[in-house]
Formats: C-alpha cells, sequence, structure tokens
C-alpha cells in the first residue's frame, strides 16, 4: 500500500532531519574538509542518490541551513518584549538561541562546529553571508519599531529609524563574528579550558553593554 501524502512528507522530514544530524557530527569529528558526501550519507543510512534529492552538496546542504538558521533568528528578535530596546532584542535573542546550541536543544547552524565556519564554502552557498544576517537582523528591528509606532516605513532607507536599525544589525554582526573568530583561534591552539561559542558571544555582548547599553 502506498504512503498517505501525510506519511510521505513525515519521512521526507524524518531524512532531511538525519542527514543535518549527521552533518553536524560529522564535520564536528572529521571537520568540514575531510568529510564527504558518502560520509554523511552512510552515517544516515541513506544512499548518495538520496543525499542529493535533499542537498546539493556539502556547500547546499550549509546554504540551507544558514538560510533556515537566519529565519530562527529574525523570529527570536520578533518574540522579544516590545518593551526591551533593539539593541537589548537583538542581544538577548542571539544568546538565547546560543543556549539552545550549547544544551543541545536547539538548531545547531553547520558553521558553528568547533573547527570554525568554512566560509569560502558557505559564501558560495549563500552569497555575502554576512550581509544577509545584516539584513535579517535589520528587518526584524524594523518591524519591531513599526509595530511600537516609529517612523519606520518599509523600504524608506532614509528615516532615522532605518539607520538606527542598521547600526544595531551591523554591530549584532560584529558581535557574533568576533566570537566565532576569537573561538575558531582558541581551538586552533589549542587552548585549554577555551570558553565556547556561547560563552564568548556572552563575553562579546557584555562588552557592548558596557560601551552602549548602560
Amino acid at each position: 500500500m502506498a504512503a498517505t501524502p501525510g506519511r510521505r512528507e513525515a519521512n521526507k522530514q524524518a531524512t532531511r532531519a538525519a542527514l543535518l544530524a549527521a552533518a553536524k557530527r560529522m564535520f564536528a569529528e572529521r571537520g568540514y574538509e575531510a568529510t564527504t558526501v558518502r560520509d554523511i550519507a552512510g552515517a544516515a543510512r541513506v544512499t548518495e542518490r538520496t543525499f542529493y534529492r535533499y542537498f546539493d552538496g556539502k556547500e547546499g546542504l550549509i546554504g540551507d541551513e544558514y538560510r533556515a538558521w537566519l529565519d530562527i533568528l529574525r523570529e527570536a528578535i520578533l518574540m522579544r518584549p516590545p518593551s526591551e530596546a533593539p539593541v537589548v532584542a537583538v542581544r538577548e535573542a542571539v544568546l538565547a538561541i546560543g543556549r539552545q546550541v550549547a544544551s543541545g536543544a536547539g538548531p545547531i547552524p553547520l558553521w558553528l562546529f568547533s573547527e570554525g565556519p568554512p566560509v569560502t564554502s558557505l559564501r558560495r552557498a549563500a552569497p555575502r553571508p554576512l550581509l544577509q544576517l545584516e539584513s535579517s537582523i535589520a528587518d526584524a528591528i524594523m518591524t519591531r519599531l513599526r509595530s511600537a509606532g516609529g517612523d519606520a516605513t518599509p523600504g524608506d532607507a532614509g528615516t532615522a529609524e532605518e539607520f538606527r536599525a542598521r547600526v544595531i544589525s551591523r554591530v549584532a554582526v560584529a558581535a557574533v563574528r568576533s566570537a566565532t573568530i576569537q573561538h575558531r583561534e582558541l581551538h586552533a591552539r589549542g587552548e585549554p579550558a577555551a570558553p565556547s561559542v556561547q560563552e564568548l558571544l556572552g563575553a562579546a555582548f557584555a562588552i557592548i553593554s558596557e560601551e552602549w547599553c548602560d
């Protein structure tokens, strides 16, 4: 008997999740470059042909995960209490996602595994990823400001609120980038008891808070 549409979709989602989980595990264990599509498919107990039904190679897998992570971050910013200042909302959203990643309870971006992000591959899979991150954060801030009755309107790049959103988004990206670079450098040097990405994110945003929020 053929599977029902609902069951087929559930099977597809399960296969996709298994491939992502296998990729995350193997990237962390072996590194991105040393891991092949065959390795990932084997770990997920599917064929390479099945892998390519879901992703356009390793780069496609990373690109899809990165875009999904941007949506998760945007939603997390929007869900912060309306009373929070934009920079606080961004900081708390990023740190909350970081805590989920650290506990294993949330989505783990493939570009945050232990050896650091495969930047070249990510850029091919998701062109200008840092600008995409900035844009996603700025869009969430603008949505919050519009909901609060600010003077921002969609597409109005000349307003003070638009400028404010762009500045905050760029500062937030700098904090995330600084934390991941520091983590990668410490890991490369084999530093004992090196802080996690989550801890470094907290430190980076603490510096911003000292200089700006307080």
